[in-house]
């Protein structure tokens, strides 16, 4: 058995509490939390005010990190420290910088992993093998619209870190769209080069970004598009891929495969037909049922201590979705485009400015309905 502690008891935090405590993790004993504020109660883990005497307490084997974005590097290093594996919620880091400087630190006898929990998604599970399998052949370009990542005011407000530099290190990118950052760099690997033109606090009062529109190249030809925001609503999830046997669509709901009877190019260069197409055949993809997507990354961080599995998301896979976020920020903040991997440290130097210019805002003590159901794209 695996005692766990959790370090954070906030929104996300509380989820992987209810999540250790159902059972729907197996292996797994929650036996210790840790936040500033909160109190034990009697038949409830141990709860520690101070996340250090936590890990000192011998109560933990194991850590999963559910604080602010700032405080993700620290936390992690305090636990390697004392021997204990850590599960990081995303991302990693605020940057590549930190993010590559924590990683030199992992011992090797640790378990590191981080919630790229949405792999475990049926559909992108799905589009990930039929992708492997070249299934639309030569892959021509992407697009992918992400709007539905939509939050209103409040959210901002009740929080002293969400929306500053100082506290994530970036907005919409490094906080909502680092999933699907994440399952773009799974399908497609990272782009040689992107430009990126994003609005800061267009939508909300926040000094990051709430908008982004990105233009990426590919080794060999490929292009690739992102649209992002938090502001618009409902906002659409729509990922479009274009090979040179056919079309992937995916709509948040179906996946829709249009296959050709050969290769566009070839019936491009070989028809007759002035106005011909290449035939195609339309099939609608079941991706199955949803899972509980953070129990699944949760449960395989558990069976990589308790059985010496593979870690299926291990901290080094949440560098390329950070790579993009930092890439897409710097091409914004020089007003270029910029070749990946980036330069690590004139990120970092950027990001520093900001971040001693600005500084955390006063929580508001507000009346708040939290479903974090809602959450989840």
């Amino acid at each position: 058995m695996v005692r766990v502690g959790i370090i954070g008891t906030g929104n996300i935090g509380k989820q992987h509490i209810e999540l250790l405590e159902s059972g729907a993790v197996t292996d797994a004993e929650l036996t210790a939390t840790t936040s500033r504020s909160s109190t034990s109660q009697p038949g409830k883990p141990r709860h520690f005010t101070d996340y250090i005497t936590m890990l000192e307490s011998g109560m933990v084997d194991a850590v999963i990190i559910a604080t602010p974005t700032m405080n993700h590097a620290e936390c992690a290093r305090e636990a390697f420290a004392r021997g204990i594996h850590v599960l990081v919620e995303k991302p990693v880091a605020m940057s590549m910088a930190e993010a590559n400087s924590l990683l030199d630190e992992v011992p090797s006898t640790i378990k590191f992993a981080v919630m790229l929990n949405q792999r475990f998604h049926p559909a992108y599970r799905e589009i990930k093998a039929m992708m492997d399998q070249s299934v639309i052949g030569d892959l021509h370009r992407f697009s992918w619209t992400m709007t539905s990542w939509y939050r209103p005011d409040i959210y901002y407000r009740v929080s002293n870190w969400r929306g500053t530099w100082r506290g994530e290190g970036g907005g919409l990118l490094i906080n909502q769209c680092i999933h699907n950052l994440d399952i773009l760099q799974w399908l497609f690997g990272l782009p040689s080069a992107l430009t990126a033109k994003i609005n800061f606090g267009r939508y909300h009062a926040i000094d990051v970004e709430d908008e982004v529109t990105s233009m990426m190249s590919f080794a060999g030809g490929t292009t690739g598009i992102l649209i992002a925001s938090s502001g618009e609503a409902p906002g659409l999830n729509r990922l479009e891929i274009i090979g040179d046997k056919g079309t992937i669509s995916f709509d948040d709901q179906v996946i829709t495969l249009h296959q050709a009877d050969q290769r566009v190019s070839t019936h491009c260069a070989t028809t007759t037909e002035m106005f011909g197409m290449p035939t195609f055949e339309e099939h609608k993809i079941d991706a199955g049922e949803p899972v509980n997507q953070h129990a699944a990354v949760i449960q395989n961080f558990i069976d990589a201590i308790a059985a010496d599995r593979p870690l299926l998301t291990p901290a080094t896979e949440g560098l390329g979705s950070l790579q993009l976020a930092n890439a897409m920020l710097l091409s914004a903040w020089q007003g270029s485009p910029v070749d990946l991997p980036i330069d690590a440290q004139a990120h970092q130097d950027m990001l520093d400015a900001r971040i001693a210019a600005s500084q955390l805002r006063r929580a508001e003590s507000l009346d708040v309905t939290i479903d974090m159901e809602k959450s989840y794209r």
